[in-house]
């Protein structure tokens, strides 16, 4: 299996990355300082920028899915940029790859509360960036995806107890990151969500 990931040196991102090396897959990886990985023969590292249609283009030639756990940090909005040049790369392949999107809960609907919470923490520039990217995927008709909406996430080892649904996500319990990232690695095998316009994921304990 070959994957592009984005948003490898984050949370998500980075046990998802342990995760697909430890199956043997081949990743790929855009990021802006490769320093910040550990050098494996099934990573190939690309250091670049997400936003950037050209960088992103030439690191999916080849890939059979394409992953992304990006996020903003510190006020940097890359949200909707990054997720436009995605789109648009993966667009003008004759056969595109399946692409997982990694969202936030509070965006398309899914928790109004969640969402006023979100916007008095993170600021409401930064959601509002989550919220025009979430949209645009939601909008896809094209190419193959699956856009996921986690609830809170939390630095705690993964129990592979979570719950996906639609709907509302006020009451959504937390989820470890790395069950995120688990979730992620089986839904490139499994359909049973994609295309849907975006789904919740939640914690059970």
């Amino acid at each position: 299996m070959r994957i592009t990931l984005f948003g490898a040196t984050g949370g998500v991102g980075g046990y998802f990355l342990i995760k697909s090396l430890a199956k043997n897959y081949e990743v790929t990886a855009l990021v802006r300082n490769p320093d910040k990985l550990r050098e494996h023969t099934n990573l190939s590292l690309h250091k670049g920028d997400v936003s950037n249609p050209s960088d992103v283009a030439k690191v999916i030639v080849g890939a059979e899915v394409v992953v992304s756990c990006l996020g903003n940090v510190k006020g940097v909005l890359i949200m909707e940029k990054a997720t436009e040049a995605i789109l648009q790369a993966v667009a003008k392949k004759s056969n595109p790859p399946k692409c997982l999107f990694v969202s936030s809960i509070g965006c398309g609907g899914s928790s109004w509360v969640v969402k006023q919470m979100l916007k008095m923490i993170g600021g409401r520039s930064s959601f509002a960036d989550y919220e025009r990217a979430d949209g645009r995927i939601s909008r896809e008709k094209n190419i193959p995806y699956l856009l996921v909406r986690p609830a809170a996430l939390k630095e705690k080892p993964g129990n592979r107890k979570y719950r996906v649904f639609h709907g509302d996500g006020t009451f959504a319990r937390p989820i470890a990151k790395e069950d995120v990232a688990e979730f992620l690695i089986d839904a490139i095998s499994v359909n049973q969500w994609d295309g849907q316009g975006g789904i919740q994921l939640a914690g059970l304990t």
